[in-house]
């Protein structure tokens, strides 16, 4: 049971627990503000958290569109921009977000697990979003494929490499404390958790971003959190506890938006 294991180790979570909750609420609407800082839309860093966490628990509806429409909204109430045109810019941080957030986790992987099939799918995996998000001939086959199935050309930004670059060192900045509040909450819930496992949260927020079916990655990412630290030595229950205790961990960040 979850319960009982956290309960007996709940003294020893304390000081974990709530620098995991400063690092994840603090975060939180940075990227999304420094992205609009960039395409030259200035609003306080105050406006840019709020807006990103005002439609935060829209991604539980499965499309998750709303999660890049809904912060691109409220900016558009408090400027002069089109909520199409930050939408825009919301979709282009967001692709750009996923795709550090996979290239962060690569090395990590390789350590834990050495050049396995895992590795390949998580290298390939970054490999074609980097092509979608900045190779025009891979651009243009995915939205040619997209238009035949859906009868609708879909709006998806291709991004410069200039431009990717200045939206990559902010999101590198936060994946790395996200990460690291993820490994202050795992440790309050087992001592023996170390740095390198951490990493699995980038890959199982990605993955659960990707799975556009699930409302919010719900099981996506508790399975990877599992799967990924059971077969790093951590005993099946601790990890299982991770995992679960995760989505309200993440759930209690959201709350303080």
């Amino acid at each position: 049971m979850i319960s009982p294991y956290i309960c007996a180790n709940i003294r020893k979570m304390k000081k974990y627990f709530s620098s995991s909750i400063i690092f994840l609420s603090l975060i939180f609407g940075l990227s999304w503000w420094y992205a609009l800082k960039i395409h030259k839309v200035d609003i306080p860093i105050r406006l840019g958290i709020s807006s990103h966490g005002f439609p935060i628990f829209a991604k539980y509806i499965p499309g998750k569109i709303w999660t890049i429409l809904g912060r691109a909204s409220q900016v558009a109430d408090k400027t002069e921009k089109t909520t199409s045109s930050l939408s825009f810019i919301s979709l282009k941080e967001q692709l750009v977000y996923l795709l550090v957030g996979i290239l962060i986790s690569i090395y990590p992987i390789y350590m834990v697990y050495g050049a396995n099939l895992f590795l390949v799918f998580v290298g390939l995996s970054g490999l074609g979003l980097f092509l979608i998000i900045f190779n025009k001939s891979i651009h243009d086959l995915l939205l040619f494929v997209l238009n035949k199935f859906l009868k609708k050309k879909p709006d998806l930004p291709l991004i410069s490499l200039k431009n990717g670059f200045k939206l990559s060192w902010f999101n590198l900045l936060l994946w790395l404390m996200w990460t690291l509040g993820f490994y202050f909450f795992a440790k309050s819930v087992s001592l023996a958790f170390s740095f390198d496992m951490a990493f699995v949260f980038p890959i199982s927020v990605v993955y659960g971003v990707l799975a556009i079916v699930m409302p919010g990655g719900i099981g996506v990412r508790e399975g990877i959190i599992t799967a990924y630290l059971s077969l790093s030595g951590m005993d099946l229950e601790i990890a299982s506890s991770i995992s679960i205790a995760s989505r309200l961990w993440f759930i209690l960040g959201e709350v303080f938006l």
